[in-house]
């Protein structure tokens, strides 16, 4: 009888063992809450597998977007499957003391749970403060012909090479330089339209203005620290000392280096082209800049939050129009004296102290703002019509 019993216990301990580990054993997919056989819940007693993963490398955010705005479509990985952030509303930096590269934590979740586990791992990624559109690098013909409607003397092609200039590859601002990310390196404002923004936009996006050539060049210096990047210029003797505006100062750059700076004028127009070799980078129609810029019909006499107009076919925005942008190159009226045809950087000495402005303003005429159209001003200006966008190598 006492054998009976036993082999009777024995039996229901198997089948509660048996029990237990098939309901921890079927392809993963737990049937009790806490496993009786690892306590742990999900069950951690089956045969999945960590997936093999690619993880990610070479990310680029800009400051303020969240890890779920940042695309992963373009890695790819050995076990099919989505990425999913683990902080989904993490935010990749918000003020300038989190520019640069820095880890977020990462969780794969593979599409087949039931064989393979979902694993996390740290992954790195460069905080931008603003947004930068890669050119390839080609050449073009700079400048208009004789036959362009409303065109200047100054925009006579180069005798050399018959006006084609070569540019190497390099990024340019997405957008013009904001108020909000000029306050946020510099500590400082200077903007005419520092207020009443167009009903539904936003002040902190409308563009700075009212910054000297110098001023322009502190910034470029400022934001490529900030980045890790290696400041593209020296600045010596500057006057004043601290504060702004910048007035005077030697500035010696070093094309070498990869952080941020001011476009050439060949740069600026060859991005501004985008190819084309039409008034604007939309086509020969002026009625049609409407669509494209903010100029003297339409802007109320106001700058604009940025890219809210159609941009070129590189996805440059704001290049016709809004405010005009400092070029690194010292004004020459001439082309045959503006440093040559390939990669030209402007005169040795130009006309005084002028440095090129390019794009045309919400004040001006259409005709100022064709992709061909030269301006220039003096190197301490400051105009509430007169703004940056960056460049790097």
């Amino acid at each position: 009888m006492k054998n009976s019993i036993k082999l009777f216990g024995i039996i229901i301990f198997i089948m509660l063992i048996g029990f237990t580990i098939t309901a921890c054993d079927d392809n993963g997919n737990d049937k009790i809450t806490i496993c009786e056989v690892c306590e742990k819940e999900p069950c951690e007693c089956n045969n999945k597998t960590d997936p093999t993963v690619t993880w990610p490398s070479g990310i680029t955010a800009i400051m303020g977007q969240t890890l779920s705005d940042i695309s992963l479509a373009s890695f790819t990985n050995t076990i099919p499957g989505v990425f999913s952030w683990v902080t989904p509303t993490a935010n990749v930096g918000s003020n300038v003391n989190q520019l640069g590269t820095r880890s977020h934590n990462m969780r794969f979740t593979p599409t087949d749970t039931s064989v393979y586990n979902t694993v996390t791992n740290s992954v790195n990624i460069t905080v931008r403060l603003a947004e930068m559109v890669p050119i390839q690098g080609g050449f073009f013909r700079m400048g208009s012909p004789s036959t362009e409607i409303d065109r200047f003397n100054n925009e006579n092609y180069r005798t050399a090479n018959n006006g084609f200039v070569t540019v190497n590859g390099f990024s340019m601002g997405k957008y013009e330089v904001t108020q909000e990310q000029y306050q946020a390196v510099t500590g400082n404002n200077p903007s005419h339209h520092f207020s009443n923004p167009t009903p539904g936009e936003v002040q902190g996006k409308r563009p700075v203005e009212r910054v000297t050539w110098y001023d322009a060049i502190e910034f470029c210096n400022k934001l490529s620290v900030l980045e890790g990047l290696e400041p593209v210029y020296t600045i010596i003797d500057r006057t004043p000392a601290t504060g702004y505006p910048i007035t005077n100062a030697t500035v010696l750059p070093d094309w070498s280096k990869n952080g941020y700076r001011l476009p050439t004028e060949a740069e600026w127009e060859y991005a501004c082209r985008a190819g084309t070799t039409t008034r604007w980078y939309f086509g020969e129609h002026e009625y049609e800049l409407i669509n494209y810029a903010w100029f003297s019909i339409n802007s109320n006499e106001r700058t604009h939050q940025i890219g809210l107009k159609q941009p070129n076919s590189l996805g440059l925005y704001d290049m016709h129009g809004n405010v005009w942008e400092w070029c690194w190159d010292s004004y020459a009226a001439s082309y045959n004296n503006a440093g040559g045809s390939d990669n030209p950087r402007g005169a040795v000495s130009g006309d005084g102290f002028d440095r090129v402005i390019r794009g045309g303003d919400w004040s001006h005429q259409a005709l100022f703002a064709r992709s061909a159209y030269r301006s220039h001003a003096g190197i301490n200006y400051r105009g509430g019509n007169l703004g940056i966008r960056l460049a790097r190598n």
